[in-house]
């Protein structure tokens, strides 16, 4: 049986078919149609000697080679910084591409003007934007689909099916005179179909037939830049692209040849193939001509064309610096020029005249791929309304020019009219190392936040970093305390601002922590029972600061004595007892300013107790364990610390022959010095 092939088909593979979709249930066609889109995606990225980071997209589909002359692609791709400008070029082996237009970052929509071949082939697109002749390329496939008309003859009456690339078409009912055509669709690459018959009543037949498809071009080729010098640095790359499906393609098969100049081969790899060109320095050709052929394939044959010689400067665009300057006379900031030639594609080496304001800025440099900068340095006064026009022009040899301007604006020296500020920690330990932060909420005349405020901290003890703005009239001072508290317990950070306009005075708050205290104390407890009498004892005090919070650890032993007399009908004496609470103390101070601490703390407790009877001379010793709780406040006076605080401690001692409750409720006074 003979085929013949009548139209080509659509640009993805296991698509749809429109004219079955009547046949098929709701969620089959659903199914179906998911087929098609994810065919569409991943023939698109499965593809290309490097990470693809373009990919293609149908508006509609499927698209039918005969059924419509063109369909709308869009092309996805990577949008780097700095390349919004650029163009994205399109070349394809088979059909044609219209105008790219940009649809947003890295979306762009052309229209493909399909080929006139209606066989099965594949549409290789290249796809990359023209930042140099080291610019990113990515191809792309694009299959087109054939259909045709696959003939059988059968009993009148019977069923024919034919099953193409997966998939089945019909069924078709054999007329009177057995004859059933069926129209399938045909994928590129499919070397054969089957055909399956089923009689009535009787069973069913298959049999392969096979597809000739003709040769088609294979060939796709990509040039960048469009333009270059002849003056022996510029180069451009010329990527060629063979789709020969598996069968890898040796590089001395594929002849590329320029009408002047080198063309040198960097590198082949499955199937696609780089090549650098250099024309021949001080060439007086304004066009370079490329041709590529393959050994064995008369079919595929490509072309490409170079300019020698930068083409006539079409647009320019100003670009001012992206924050405004203050007005200060020596702020400086990019301004970004941007040169493009009628294809919209970057101009590099050309005579750009940059102003501002009508004065010309000095030292415009060509970046390369048609941008140019300059250091813009802001007006020392400020302007009327802060406007600033920057105006770039390009002279061409044909004696035109093109030109544009761009506003700007500048920002006024801001002059702070009020202040506040924040210290944290507050107080500081005056020791040389700690450090405090210090917020400043810092506002204009009309009361709002002041931005951008050139402000100065000179302290009056201690160091003070430069002051930083934080955002939204919010700026920062880090502070480190000085050695010693100076007098007043406060050292005063004045911030000024550079104009000499603006004044004000913030204290900081500070005193004076020794690393470990040593004292006495005294007071009076009360066991809340029988026991109430005087203590004295000694106290070690260790300040700490954990995570900026002020902390403490020591140790109390302090010393108290109690008598009884027992007197009965014959004899009387008294028994004595005499007893040491040791206390280990952990403190922490909630409220504590450059002379005042106000501190809440516990720990455990151990009692040594012995116990005597001046009668039988009866003694005895024992040790109890508790715990305690206290509140103090400590003065800083003198060289330490006047301690006042009032306690409650459990502290009983049991023994065979006697109970004693040292602990109770308590009030002490004491000092502490102050070691070091």
């Amino acid at each position: 049986m003979s085929i013949l092939l009548l139209v080509c088909g659509t640009l993805t593979a296991t698509v749809p078919r429109r004219q079955r979709m009547s046949e098929r249930g709701p969620a089959e066609a659903w199914l179906a149609t998911m087929r098609w889109r994810l065919a569409v995606g991943l023939l698109a990225l499965a593809f290309a000697g490097r990470a693809a980071a373009a990919s293609l997209s149908l508006e509609k589909g499927p698209a039918v080679l005969g059924r419509a002359d063109s369909l709308t692609v869009t092309v996805h791709t990577e949008e780097p910084a700095g390349t919004e400008d650029r163009p994205l070029r399109l070349s394809v082996n088979v059909g044609s591409f219209g105008e790219v237009v940009r649809l947003g970052p890295g979306v762009y929509r052309a229209v493909y003007q399909m080929p006139a071949t209606r066989f099965p082939q594949v549409a290789i697109v290249a796809a990359w934007r023209e930042t140099g002749p080291d610019a990113p390329i990515d191809f792309l496939r694009l299959p087109l689909y054939g259909i045709t008309k696959l003939e059988a003859m059968a009993p009148p009456g019977s069923e024919v099916r034919a099953q193409v690339g997966g998939e089945t078409f019909g069924p078709v009912i054999t007329g009177a005179k057995g004859l059933a055509a069926v129209s399938v669709e045909v994928p590129p690459n499919v070397p054969e179909a089957t055909i399956q018959v089923k009689e009535k009543g009787g069973p069913v037949t298959s049999r392969k037939v096979a597809i000739s498809v003709p040769a088609y071009n294979r060939i796709t080729v990509a040039l960048v830049p469009h333009a270059i010098l002849a003056n022996a640095e510029d180069w451009a790359r010329v990527e060629v692209f063979y789709d020969n499906g598996a069968t890898e393609l040796p590089a001395e098969k594929v002849k590329l040849a320029a009408s002047e100049g080198a063309v040198t081969l960097q590198r082949a790899e499955h199937g696609r193939f780089t090549y650098r060109y250099q024309p021949v320095p001080g060439s007086t050709a304004s066009e370079v001509s490329f041709a590529v052929a393959v050994d064995g394939d008369p079919a595929s044959r490509g072309s490409a064309k170079l300019s020698l010689g930068l083409p006539l400067a079409d647009e320019v665009l100003v670009t001012p610096p992206a924050q405004p300057l203050l007005a200060d006379g020596h702020s400086t900031a990019v301004v970004k020029v941007r040169v493009f030639d009628s294809k919209r594609l970057g101009l590099p080496r050309q005579n750009v005249e940059l102003m501002a304001n009508g004065q010309p800025i000095k030292g415009v440099e060509d970046k390369g791929k048609g941008v140019y900068e300059a250091h813009f340095t802001a007006p020392a006064s400020y302007p009327a309304n802060g406007l600033v026009v920057f105006s770039a022009a390009v002279a061409r040899p044909d004696g035109q020019s093109v030109a544009s301007v761009a506003n700007y604006q500048v920002l006024p020296l801001p002059i702070p009219q009020s202040a506040t500020a924040q210290v944290a920690p507050s107080p500081l330990v005056a020791d040389g190392q700690s450090k405090a932060l210090i917020t400043l909420d810092v506002r204009d005349k009309a009361g709002l936040p002041l931005k951008g405020a050139q402000l100065i901290a000179l302290p009056s003890a201690g160091r003070a970093g430069q002051v930083v703005e934080v955002g939204e009239g919010r700026y920062r001072i880090d502070y480190l305390a000085p050695d010693t508290v100076p007098a007043g317990d406060e050292a005063l950070v004045k911030v000024v601002d550079s104009s000499g306009t603006f004044e004000k005075s913030f204290p900081v708050s500070l005193r004076k922590e020794a690393r470990l205290m040593l004292g006495a104390r005294g007071g009076l407890t009360h066991s809340l029972g029988a026991l109430v009498g005087p203590r004295v004892g000694l106290e070690a005090f260790a300040p700490l600061r954990l995570a900026g919070a002020y902390a403490g650890v020591g140790v109390t032993a302090s010393y108290g004595a109690a008598s009884q007399e027992i007197t009965d009908a014959v004899t009387s004496s008294t028994s004595t007892a005499s007893f040491v609470p040791v206390a280990l103390r952990f403190s922490y101070a909630p409220y504590v300013s450059a002379r005042l601490a106000l501190s809440v703390g516990a720990g455990p407790v151990a009692v040594f107790a012995q116990v005597q009877n001046s009668a039988n001379g009866y003694r005895a010793a024992q040790i109890g364990l508790g715990a305690m709780g206290f509140a103090n406040g400590a003065l800083n006076l003198g060289p330490g610390q006047l301690v006042a605080e009032l306690g409650y401690a459990y502290a009983p001692v049991e023994h065979p022959d006697f109970h004693l409750e040292a602990g109770g409720l308590s009030f002490e006074l004491g000092y502490r010095f102050a070691l070091f």
